[in-house]
């Protein structure tokens, strides 16, 4: 039986039938598994049968381990395409003036005009500048020369 990258170690018996003691290799998937199962199981002594539930279990141990990894990567896609989904709609708040609930102190609510946003670590950041001042006739808006980075779930309100 050939199977690409596998090492097979065998022993001979007392009773000079010949015996599988290790299989290596990093890549074993469960058909080679299946496979070398069946060739075991072929070159057996009919009259010394040997105990094939041990291959079953370590056959579906490493179904269950095949399936696990299957779900980390499906699961790691579905992450990375909700980052990219949450900072394509955090692209929406540049611009916009945003409150996360700090408190100035005058003891009003700060208020930031958003100027970027960014993905760090799967959190969103938005930064932003503390609104300094705002003239209500002309609507200018002052702003502080410090950037601050607001982390998006800590939003309280978001104004145009």
């Amino acid at each position: 039986m050939a199977v690409d990258n596998v090492t097979v170690n065998s022993a001979t018996g007392a009773d000079g039938n010949s015996y599988t003691t290790s299989v290596a290799n990093d890549k074993l998937t469960n058909n080679d598994f299946l496979k070398l199962m069946i060739e075991e199981l072929k070159m057996q002594d009919p009259t010394k049968p040997m105990d094939s539930q041990n291959m079953l279990n370590m056959q579906m141990q490493m179904s269950s381990i095949e399936t696990n990894l299957q779900m980390v990567q499906a699961l790691t896609s579905m992450q990375t395409a909700m980052n990219q989904s949450n900072l394509s709609n955090a692209s929406n708040l540049i611009d916009k003036i945003v409150e996360n609930g700090e408190y100035g102190d005058g003891g009003s609510l700060k208020q930031f005009m958003v100027s970027s946003v960014a993905l760090q670590n799967g959190e969103v950041l938005l930064s932003a500048y503390e609104i300094t001042s705002y003239d209500t006739a002309t609507g200018e808006v002052g702003l502080s020369s410090t950037k601050t980075d607001i982390p998006m779930t800590s939003l309280t309100k978001i104004s145009g």
